[in-house]
């Protein structure tokens, strides 16, 4: 079997069991007894699973000779991943398959040529990113004392503190990643827009729910997520461009 079909069939296991296990979070989430005071970690964990795993394990998966950009940004979350659990001082058995198969993908890509590509960052995305930065670190850490501390509740059970955490990171990487080659990995600009503004939208409308950002943080994170969609599409078409006008 070649490295290329083992790519892609683990790539296909990945992108059914992320779109599979986010799709049945939102409905459980919705139908099941006692899920209300999940309200933000479901919304969290389903964005997880099909806004920031799946886009790029599917590109691997339809592509495995063209997917190195994929790879880079799915290395991005395994970091996320790794961080948060050695900062919870968890292993999340949902998030660890995952971390472990990205790792496999890498080890046997053929070729990790363009793995950065050409190009130059962007200083506004770059801005977006370090003012977001201190917030969703914060938040993270956060989020991990609980997961630490937390030897009760249903939250810790489910493993969604240090999900939520490693959802916090996963945005932040993903942030900085796209502001660096805002043409090249256009898709982390959009994974890390829409992440944030899911954070911020689930905050608002779920403000008394558990991980829930405090109001005023809540929409700074939705109109944070857009701006960055809005800074990511405006520098991604104008780079571009920019060859077409010499």
């Amino acid at each position: 079997m070649s490295r290329l079909t083992v790519m892609r069939v683990i790539a296909w296991v990945m992108a059914v069991s992320a779109v599979g296990f986010g799709l049945f979070t939102i409905v459980f989430g919705i139908v099941g007894p006692g899920q209300e005071i999940h309200g933000v970690h479901n919304a969290i964990v389903a964005a997880l699973l099909l806004g920031l795993s799946a886009p790029p394990v599917i590109q691997v998966a339809r592509a495995p000779d063209r997917s190195i950009r994929a790879l880079v940004i799915l290395a991005a979350v395994a970091i996320a991943g790794l961080a948060t659990m050695a900062m919870s001082l968890t292993l999340d058995p949902f998030t660890l398959p995952f971390v472990l198969l990205i790792g496999v993908l890498w080890a046997v890509v053929p070729s990790r040529e363009g793995a950065i590509p050409v190009g130059r960052p962007s200083l506004i995305m770059l801005a977006l990113a370090m003012v977001a930065a201190v917030p969703l670190v914060v938040f993270a850490l956060c989020q991990a004392e609980l997961q630490r501390t937390d030897d009760s509740s249903e939250h810790a059970a489910f493993f969604h503190w240090v999900e939520t955490s490693f959802y916090a990171i996963a945005i932040l990487l993903l942030g900085f990643l796209a502001a660096l080659r805002p043409t090249g990995l256009r898709l982390a600009g959009w994974m890390a827009g829409i992440a944030l503004a899911v954070l911020g939208a689930a905050s608002v409308a779920l403000g008394q729910h558990a991980s829930a950002l405090p109001a005023p943080w809540g929409w700074a994170a939705l109109l944070g997520g857009v701006a960055f969609l809005a800074a990511g599409e405006w520098e991604a078409r104008r780079q571009a461009l920019a060859p077409q006008r010499k």
